[in-house]
């Protein structure tokens, strides 16, 4: 009879102590699970406020702008050999690098580079040549008239096209710089030649027209 009474409490204590363990592994279990879940959703927090302070400062290497497709810094290596993830990214009219650092875009949603250059955002080389000295932007706008009668004409500001290119990118190839020895077309632009070697491509789409035709047309007089 004793030492049936010392097996119950044997095995009552033994229960006790295994039922006590299955639970605070469970509760420990249950935190550690939590725990994760909280720093998961800490590290989510963090990445995107690091986002949306996204830094476009051009003096800055550390700026989103200096950044290849992969978050490295772009640029860097043995200058005689294509630069791998950057040169990759080259290949595209908007690489996925640029389209994500919050640069200014226009109507389309594609980058306006016009807009950055007023703000200052991006400070380009003039050439991989350090010695070359750079030359200033030419300040002169040139009217077109447009051939339709209820169609604005076209203000071309040479400053913004000589901020990215060099005179000789279009002059004589291109345009002949002569008044009334340029026999434009929008049928012909849309083809791609004349502003259609650019427009449509690397920059602003023909569609947005009211970014060439600028200039209300005057009333013909009576």
């Amino acid at each position: 009879m004793k030492a049936s009474r010392l097996l119950k409490v044997a095995l009552l204590c033994s229960l006790t102590v295994t039922f006590g363990f299955a639970v605070n592994g469970s509760f420990s279990s249950a935190e550690s699970a939590t725990a994760a879940k909280e720093t998961k959703v800490a590290a989510v927090t963090t990445k995107k406020s690091d986002k949306a302070e996204t830094k476009l400062d051009p003096n800055d290497p550390s700026s989103v702008i200096y950044l290849d497709t992969s978050g490295k810094p772009a640029g860097l290596g043995d200058s005689s050999k294509p630069p791998s993830m950057a040169y990759k990214a080259g290949q595209g009219w908007h690489p996925q690098a640029l389209s994500a650092t919050g640069l200014p875009k226009d109507r389309y949603g594609l980058i306006d580079w016009a807009k950055i250059v007023r703000e200052n955002i991006v400070k380009p080389k003039p050439s991989l040549d350090a010695a070359e000295e750079e030359m200033p932007p030419l300040k002169m706008d040139v009217l077109i008239p447009a051939k339709g009668d209820f169609v604005n004409d076209v203000i071309y500001p040479h400053e913004m096209h000589t901020y990215w290119l060099k005179c000789e990118v279009c002059h004589p190839g291109i345009f002949v710089p002569a008044k009334g020895s340029n026999p434009m077309s929008m049928v012909e632009i849309a083809q791609g030649k004349w502003c259609g070697r650019c427009h449509g491509k690397v920059a602003f789409p023909l569609t947005d027209c009211n970014r060439c035709h600028t200039s209300p047309k005057q009333k013909a007089g009576k």
